[in-house]
């Protein structure tokens, strides 16, 4: 019997400045980065004894990583009833409502469907990871139609997904947003952290981010630059056996732009862009956003090879909110992450239940920052959030115990 150490209220509701110090984690409020940076920096040290991964796992009630098929089939069918409702609002919303109107709904249609198929894309990554239903066969199935009908190689980046949940903060091998070692006094690197910089940062992640990562790595590490998700001789990012599973990957991107092709064939490009593309390209901007999120911040370090672990990686890993309904939405990706980074085998619905056992019994090397609110809303006080990130997280270097510190 596992009692549940924290009521769900006081996860969610946890003040950004807050940061619980119990549990087999102890304290590390005598480290001067501690000091200096708050909770956040709290690392676990090499030699921890009370922290395994095998220990986190033992304080999970057994049964939250068994998968089931009903659960995890039935979110795909609720999420395709999500897409298909608010498709058929914003149509009715336009025929009812005066034409001024019409900007007002086509924005909001393009936000709660990016959201949508941001929950889509978020059940076809459990299938790369297999923790969506026990079936490999099942996984891959489902999660090639989804991601191939979001104009996402699904093996191909399952593949190097996996690489990120190993190296997670690792400098040398880490997989995306490895942070830059340039001089914070070099001229690219203070325009970058100045307004205009930010917001040309984040419009290009925007509208930009996803494809060119695919495309050529960008973000990831520096010896993989320019090597591209859709070429299966991309030796950095594949091995030779996984060459057919790339080019299966490309045949979902290729049968999904001929099905656009037709869709604009009959409906018209403008009807394709307002219904599909713009909805799927606000998608690829959480996609961007959230992972950056979940392994930055300016408290959080990187590692070099000597200092880092996998414990390490996967303990860098940020808990964040959106508010309660976007968490829901996006299968609680933003709010269970630390779990999810330590077992991604374990499914979607296991890990929002289990965070707070992983919480108590990591103690202060739980990373969190919840709280953030503009207007009352945790869903704009998430972007508040994420542009401080972007203006702030630019560039590390070597700091307090030999880790790399943004500066």
């Amino acid at each position: 019997i596992h009692p549940c150490p924290c009521s769900e209220k006081s996860i969610g509701s946890e003040p950004n400045t807050h940061f619980q110090s119990m549990g087999k984690g102890g304290s590390a409020s005598g480290t001067t980065a501690v000091e200096r940076l708050g909770p956040l920096a709290a690392t676990i040290p090499l030699d921890a004894k009370d922290v395994t991964k095998r220990s986190i796992r033992e304080s999970i009630p057994p049964h939250l990583f068994k998968r089931s098929y009903v659960k995890s089939l039935g979110h795909v069918a609720l999420d395709l009833c999500w897409v298909a409702g608010t498709w058929v609002a914003a149509l009715m919303a336009l025929r009812v409502l005066p034409g001024f109107c019409a900007p007002l709904v086509w924005c909001a249609y393009w936000l709660y469907q990016g959201i949508n198929c941001t929950a889509l894309w978020v059940l076809a990554h459990e299938c790369g990871h297999g923790g969506f239903t026990d079936s490999r066969l099942v996984n891959d199935i489902v999660g090639w139609l989804l991601h191939s009908s979001l104009l996402t190689p699904y093996f191909s980046w399952a593949i190097t997904h996996a690489k990120h949940h190993h190296y997670t903060n690792h400098m040398t091998n880490g997989e995306t947003w490895v942070p830059s070692t340039a001089s914070p006094d070099k001229a690219s690197v203070k325009f970058a952290k100045s307004a205009a910089g930010t917001w040309r940062r984040i419009v290009v992640v925007a509208l930009l981010g996803w494809y060119t990562y695919l495309l050529t790595n960008a973000t990831g590490a520096k010896q993989n630059a320019g090597q591209s998700h859709f070429s299966p001789s991309a030796r950095a990012l594949f091995k030779p056996k996984d060459a057919n599973l790339v080019r299966a990957s490309n045949l979902g991107m290729l049968l999904m732009g001929g099905v656009l092709a037709w869709c604009v064939s009959v409906w018209g490009a403008s009807a394709v862009c307002f219904n599909y593309l713009v909805p799927q390209t606000v998608c690829n901007f959480f996609l961007c956003a959230i992972t950056f999120m979940q392994h930055t911040h300016e408290a959080v370090p990187h590692f070099d090879a000597e200092k880092w672990t996998w414990l390490r990686g996967a303990l860098s890993t940020i808990d964040r909110s959106m508010g309660p309904h976007v968490d829901w939405r996006l299968h609680h990706i933003v709010d269970s992450h630390v779990v999810h980074h330590i077992f991604s085998e374990m499914p979607f619905y296991g890990a929002k239940e289990a965070t707070p056992y992983v919480r108590k019994h990591l103690g202060v090397y739980y990373k969190s920052h919840f709280g953030t609110a503009v207007g009352g809303s945790e869903f704009l006080g998430y972007w508040k959030d994420f542009y401080e990130c972007m203006h702030k997280a630019v560039v590390v270097g070597p700091g307090e115990d030999g880790f790399l510190w943004f500066r």
